[in-house]
């Protein structure tokens, strides 16, 4: 055999996929595995150029250009016919005087390991999805039991046990700190996707700017500061389980238009993204405002509000339901107790003053306060004197000031720092604090000054 023939016999007997070119692009040369990579007769490539072959759709991208543009060996990858993913070298050849005249190139199938990649970074997705919501069940894990001894409170259960096992929007309404969250994940709880995640969203805590990406979440380099490789957002999470849409009466007019198209078709793009997602989950939605006069104000879209507010659930304040206040405080008292590890019960004076007191932070203002006393208190027993000022009744703060161990102007600053920061806990602002109290602004903002209030 001639040493050109042994060299020709060598080259075609090689299985992997061997191209040549010349610097214009025309095929010169090529192996038997080239053929079989690409679907075609070996021999009908000799001639073609490279780049009407990629027009054609055989291959692209094309290490021809690549190595005359650096004049070195590339890398990269390459699809083929029906998708295939080859892993393609390009390799530059020179003549004795240094001028590149050839570009030789081979390739290796790498469609399978491509797909596992895809199929690792989809498992690598999911769970991070998993991931994220164990983080938050873990910090929002608390005893989420409804106290509901009360008629007006056992109507409201038993609405929300009914409408629980089907997949109804419901729009949950009331005061702040009534217990919307914690209906939420009752209902979801009660429900057919109780094994699924719950996702709750406040639409008043996340910027405006910001909500579309947490909502829908991006891809990465879809925005400054985005995360690499991007991030799930908050409506995928909830596939299979319900998205809680809290606080939703704060969304501006323009995220409502997203929220109502996301309600319409549980379908949406990522940030930066273009692939369509799918999301299977059921709607509990909660606000403290009146959504009615906000549809009236124009401040709230009327489709939105009918599409959330297919049930209404409206929850009662805790002034509405005296007859839960005790079961709650000994619901909540047994929890700290547990939960800090300390052994205290509540003297009757304690318990009497704290069913008299109107709570106007609801049922969440109730259970601060009894993890306040758990907390600071020194005895067993808790007393009244245990009880921050405001929460006493007036007897019993008057009474403190029927012994003479302090002179008449510690007793009058005395009364007088009490009053700001019982009116300073009701009206918030300075000016309120004032028109309440019969004082000037400027005194008002002196006077909370040195009382360090």
């Amino acid at each position: 055999m001639s040493e050109w023939n042994e060299y020709k016999a060598i080259f075609h007997s090689l299985q992997e996929d061997i191209l040549v070119t010349d610097i214009e692009g025309t095929i010169v040369k090529v192996s038997e595995g080239t053929g079989m990579v690409y679907g075609v007769k070996a021999d009908d490539l000799i001639g073609r150029s490279v780049y009407e072959l990629e027009k054609e759709g055989l291959f692209t991208p094309l290490a021809t250009p690549m190595v005359l543009k650096s004049s070195k060996r590339v890398t990269f990858v390459q699809t083929g016919p029906a998708g295939k993913k080859l892993l393609v070298t390009g390799l530059p050849v020179f003549e004795e005087g240094g001028q590149l005249v050839r570009i030789v190139s081979y390739s290796h199938d790498i469609t399978e390991l491509m797909e596992i990649k895809s199929g690792m970074e989809e498992m690598s997705l999911e769970m991070e999805r998993v991931r994220s919501e164990l983080e938050r069940l873990k910090l929002q894990q608390e005893d989420t039991g409804i106290i509901a001894k009360s008629e007006a409170m056992r109507k409201v259960m038993a609405t929300a046990k009914q409408v629980a096992g089907v997949d109804v929007n419901v729009l949950l309404l009331g005061e702040s700190g009534v217990g919307k969250t914690e209906m939420a994940r009752y209902i979801h709880r009660k429900s057919d996707r109780r094994d699924g995640p719950f996702i709750e969203v406040n639409c008043g805590a996340i910027p405006e700017a910001l909500f579309e990406a947490e909502l829908f979440g991006y891809e990465e380099g879809s925005f400054t500061g985005a995360r690499k490789g991007g991030r799930m957002g908050l409506a995928e999470m909830a596939s299979s389980g319900t998205l809680f849409l809290d606080e939703v009466g704060e969304l501006s007019l323009q995220n409502q238009v997203k929220v109502l198209k996301l309600i319409q078709e549980k379908r949406f793009y990522r940030l930066g993204g273009g692939k369509e997602i799918q999301s299977d989950f059921r709607l509990l939605s909660a606000t403290n405002r009146n959504l009615d006069q906000a549809v009236f104000d124009k401040t709230f879209r009327e489709d939105l509000f009918f599409r959330l507010n297919v049930v209404p659930l409206n929850i009662p304040p805790l002034n509405d339901r005296k007859e839960d206040i005790l079961p709650l405080i000994q619901s909540f008292l047994d929890r700290f107790c547990e939960e800090y590890k300390r052994k205290r019960i509540l003297d009757k004076f304690v318990i009497h003053e704290l069913s008299q007191y109107e709570w106007r932070g609801n049922v969440r203002e109730l259970m601060n306060l009894i993890e306040r006393l758990v907390v600071t208190s020194d005895a067993f027993t808790i007393q009244a004197s245990d009880l921050p000022i405001n929460y006493r009744l007036p007897d019993e703060g008057y009474s403190e000031m029927n012994n003479f161990s302090e002179t008449l102007q510690e007793s009058l600053e005395k009364v007088e720092k009490e009053r700001l920061q019982i009116a300073k806990r009701q009206f918030r602002t300075t000016t309120k604090i004032a028109a309440a109290l019969g004082l000037s602004q400027p005194t008002v903002v002196r006077k909370l000054k040195k009382y360090r209030i």
